[in-house]
């Protein structure tokens, strides 16, 4: 079962055992409409069935349907879905039923025209937006985390058919304060979220608990994951940056011995530029621990012999 089943299966489980007043089954069941139905028009009547590749959020709406309009949705048929690898359940509402139904669901006009947008006076309160939400995600929505090791980020997405309605879902979400954003796909309209904040705010504004925690150690992991890395590739850097300097200083030093300004050194220094010459990989702290002085000490000591290395170069170029 991958992640956005758990989610869906989780707000099913949660809104089953609590329950829902009749605003917000109604809700839902608009949202799941505008999410996995298809409305139409035919002999000058609207028409619409809905598409579920989830038996239990069939199941679900069945019984909401029932609940809120006294009447069935009926499974006329079921065809495999070759890209997804899972049947699709075809839901039919009853004919005689069907423009009272979309006329209590907001999505029609008396008229008969097909409304677009999410209605206000359906979503007037905030357990009814929250319904929406949910609904709309049961209906159309999937959230994909990174696989360990995977390189995928995090996702999440609500596909709408018309514009109108994407962005109003849009605006909704910004109540509370979730920043989705929203694309064209095709003829299709996309509703998503990315940052990892945002989503967590999601799943737990639709109640999936578990799965926000489930979410929650993912994002930990792979924080811990990519905070390690970027320690590796510090010191690693480091190392680099380590040894670079450690081969200046060799080659300056080797210059520096065999001039004449070597004899005229201290004995501090002479020390300094024969331990550098027989140990090329130590670093200045490994140098200072050796010599016994503190590596403040070491650096004022290696920084001359570089000066008197350089001031060597200078005088060989001008001959």
């Amino acid at each position: 079962m991958n992640f956005t089943s758990d989610i869906k299966k989780e707000i099913i489980s949660r809104r089953s055992r609590r329950g829902q007043s009749a605003e917000e089954r109604k809700a839902s069941i608009c949202a799941f409409v505008r999410t996995s139905g298809t409305l139409g028009v035919r002999d000058g009547k609207p028409t619409f069935f809905l598409v579920s590749e989830t038996e239990n959020v069939a199941e679900y709406y069945m019984t909401a349907f029932s609940a809120v309009f006294k009447t069935e949705l009926s499974v006329t048929h079921a065809t495999w879905d070759r890209m997804s690898g899972r049947d699709k359940l075809l839901l039919q509402c009853p004919a005689a039923r069907t423009e009272e139904i979309l006329h209590q669901l907001r999505l029609i006009r008396r008229t008969g025209e097909l409304r677009e947008g999410i209605s206000a006076t359906l979503t007037a309160t905030e357990a009814s937006k929250t319904a929406y939400i949910r609904g709309a995600f049961l209906g159309g929505g999937s959230c994909t985390i990174p696989s360990e090791g995977g390189k995928s980020g995090y996702h999440l997405e609500i596909v709408f058919a018309d514009k109108k309605t994407a962005k109003d879902f849009c605006d909704m979400l910004w109540e509370f304060d979730i920043l989705a954003k929203r694309t064209k796909r095709k003829e299709s309209y996309v509703v998503y979220v990315k940052s990892k904040e945002q989503i967590s705010d999601f799943l737990s504004l639709v109640g999936a608990t578990n799965a926000l925690r489930k979410f929650s150690e993912t994002v930990e992991k792979r924080d811990l994951a990519n905070r390690k890395n970027r320690t590796q590739n510090c010191i690693s850097g480091n190392a680099d940056k380590t040894a670079i300097a450690a081969v200046k200083q060799v080659v300056a030093l080797q210059a520096l011995k065999k001039s004449s300004l070597f004899d005229d050194l201290s004995e501090e220094l002479k020390t300094l530029t024969e331990l550098r010459l027989k140990n090329h990989s130590m670093s200045l702290q490994e140098l200072a621990d050796n010599l016994k002085i503190s590596k403040s000490c070491l650096n004022h000591r290696m920084r001359r012999l570089m000066e008197l290395a350089k001031k060597t170069e200078e005088t060989n170029e001008e001959k």
